[in-house]
């Protein structure tokens, strides 16, 4: 019964996580795909792995690999995405390989529409995401927006971080905490939060919390930026 019981919680667990990293992906044309910390490219081969997409793209000087939530591509597809969250000499467990640089990754910019979600999702782990607005979104007096703290992450390691953003998703109860993902209009990435606070998609928050890197939940989630344990305030 312990052995059943383990492999359950498992199984919802892998399950909460996959919903949570679910993004909706957004149509965007070739001349966006151009704009400055963007690599862009032909996909020349594409991995699945639960909840993630890996591909290596080609952009004509250089072939590198990329991975973000479940997507639906193709090879000879053209594909562009964030520089903001490279890492070095990655190992990945799941696929028992090494990648000497890969970009983690919220979405793919493709020239058509892609999206992925799940039809029954888990009563532990409810979520919700919608499409928003982040303009008019002021920087927070004595902290960072989301850009600065990817920019700095290195140096901001361990160290208390404070920021104002809209959650565009929301995940209850998984590993005995809450789990979101805020945006604000400093660009296109998010940054995902752990919180014993209860929001919803669509608050505008103020969260203060530890910033860690390279943080690895096993089952293939592992998050290159986070904010730990934080204390989120909805204005």
């Amino acid at each position: 019964m312990t052995r059943r019981s383990n492999f359950l919680t498992i199984l919802m667990f892998c399950f909460a996580m996959t919903t949570l990293n679910m993004s909706i992906m957004n149509s965007a044309h070739a001349e966006q795909a151009a704009d400055s910390g963007k690599i862009q490219g032909k996909i020349n081969e594409i991995i699945e792995v639960a909840g993630y997409t890996y591909v290596e793209v080609d952009t004509g000087s250089e072939k590198v690999w990329a991975a973000g939530p479940t997507t639906a591509l193709k090879k000879g597809e053209r594909v562009a995405f964030s520089n903001a969250m490279p890492m070095q000499n990655f190992y990945s467990e799941s696929l028992q390989r090494n990648f000497s640089l890969i970009y983690f990754i919220r979405r793919f910019i493709t020239d058509t529409a892609a999206s992925t979600s799940l039809s029954k999702p888990s009563a532990h782990a409810k979520t919700s995401q919608t499409k928003q607005s982040f303009a008019g979104i002021e920087p927070l007096e004595g902290g960072k927006n989301i850009a600065e703290i990817l920019a700095e992450k290195d140096k901001l390691k361990g160290e208390k971080v404070r920021v104002r953003g809209k959650v565009t998703r929301f995940a209850a109860e998984i590993m005995g905490k809450n789990w979101l993902h805020i945006q604000d209009s400093s660009g296109l990435e998010d940054l995902t939060v752990t919180t014993h606070n209860t929001v919803a998609v669509g608050d505008l928050v103020i969260i203060e919390g530890t910033l860690e890197l390279d943080k690895d939940y096993n089952y293939g989630y592992l998050y290159p930026v986070i904010v730990l344990d934080a204390k989120v305030i909805k204005e």
